[in-house]
């Protein structure tokens, strides 16, 4: 006799999630530094001394700076030295990475699969999304990577504080070919993408990770970074096809229509060009990242 897998009743953790004093605490001065870099008219110098009043955060930046990946002729010994080498933008990306995974490996032992498969998932979203943003020469202010690397983050808090509903979620998605936002509703009554905002706000991010995070899976809902927004979503969902995904639906991945829309009015190559030979470019560029994709995962 066959018998029917059987779920969780559904429950409403909206009141419990608000109830959590500590998610995961974001670092205050990688909050700083993240506001300050969102600032035009910030200086290098604030950053510098930003970074440099977290002794771990220097160590951290400079360790990854020196790696093969940027094949840097000389050693980078202080962080005005790698701002000069990297850049801002780069410097900023490496900040956030080293410090979220630092974060996220030290929670629940019990769930450090799940959460290795969800920081290798952001990680490689990042990626993907720098990469689309820099070969279409998008608009997106050099904040695709960090709004890629958190995302998904709103799965943290599902992982960390209800494995017991994180699991039942991945069982339905398998078993009834649901897509995870839909799973969620169905047995907890809210997304992660909900979640992730709240957990932003808590971390007090800029409004553009905030719009990333509650609206990935439908970047036409977000009124003023809607193409941020579609970058992370293609990256995402191109991750998912790759392998480099955190179970998202069962099968049968399509790329929204609504997504490529917002893309092509930035370029119309997202029209013209077919999705298959988009996906098989963005590729074949992420596979020659897979190094430092392997060091910051």
């Amino acid at each position: 006799m066959n018998v029917e897998p059987t779920h969780t009743v559904a429950r409403d953790i909206r009141a419990e999630i608000q109830r959590i004093n500590e998610v995961v605490s974001f670092p205050p001065v990688v909050a700083e530094i993240l506001q300050a870099m969102s600032d035009q008219n910030v200086t290098t110098t604030k950053v510098i001394t930003l970074i440099e009043s977290d002794q771990g955060l220097t160590a951290k930046i400079l360790r990854v700076a020196n790696s093969p990946f940027y094949g840097l002729r000389s050693d980078v010994t202080n962080i005005a030295q790698a701002l000069r080498m990297l850049g801002l933008d780069e410097i900023g990306h490496l900040l956030l990475t080293c410090q979220m995974k630092s974060r996220l490996m030290s929670l629940n032992t019990r769930q450090q699969l799940r959460l290795e498969t969800l920081w290798k998932h952001s990680v490689a979203a990042a990626s993907v999304s720098r990469l689309l943003a820099n070969r279409f020469r998008l608009p997106t202010d050099g904040k695709e990577y960090t709004a890629g690397l958190l995302h998904d983050m709103g799965k943290l808090v599902l992982i960390q504080y209800f494995p017991d509903q994180y699991a039942a979620i991945e069982s339905l998605i398998t078993t009834a070919s649901k897509k995870d936002i839909d799973a969620e509703l169905e047995l907890i009554s809210i997304t992660h993408t909900e979640i992730g905002k709240q957990i932003g706000e808590k971390w007090r991010l800029p409004k553009e990770y905030l719009d990333v995070m509650l609206y990935h899976h439908r970047p036409a809902s977000s009124s003023n970074h809607s193409l941020l927004t579609a970058v992370v979503r293609l990256a995402d969902l191109f991750c998912e096809q790759w392998g480099f995904g955190i179970a998202e639906q069962a099968e049968g991945f399509s790329i929204d229509t609504d997504c490529l829309s917002i893309l092509a009015e930035a370029d119309v190559s997202f029209k013209t060009m077919p999705i298959e030979q988009l996906g098989a470019e963005m590729r074949s560029e992420f596979e020659k990242n897979l190094e430092m994709i392997e060091i910051l995962s």
